[in-house]
């Protein structure tokens, strides 16, 4: 039986985005079928009370760049898979 994924995304975070990128590949390895619903995540941060996680660890020491390091890997890691 075909799976059908719910992927609720919406741009402005760069995690929905990279997911985006990788669904394709996913999709033809487990053949599951993706239904993209667009949301927008700052409602649904102002309607749970919560904030974007930039803002929320803003002042982390280290976290930005520990973001970015992990944004690099999984790049690279995509890169990898699919060269």
């Amino acid at each position: 039986m075909t799976q059908n994924v719910d992927f609720i995304f919406d741009f402005g975070s760069p995690n929905a985005y990279f997911v985006h990128k990788v669904i394709p590949e996913i999709a033809a390895r487990t053949g599951a079928t993706f239904t993209y619903i667009p949301c927008l995540l700052g409602g649904i941060f102002k309607a749970t009370n919560n904030q974007a996680p930039w803002a929320t660890y803003a002042n982390v020491k280290g976290k930005i760049d520990y973001a970015r390091l992990e944004i690099e890997r999984f790049i690279s890691h995509v890169v990898q898979f699919k060269g």
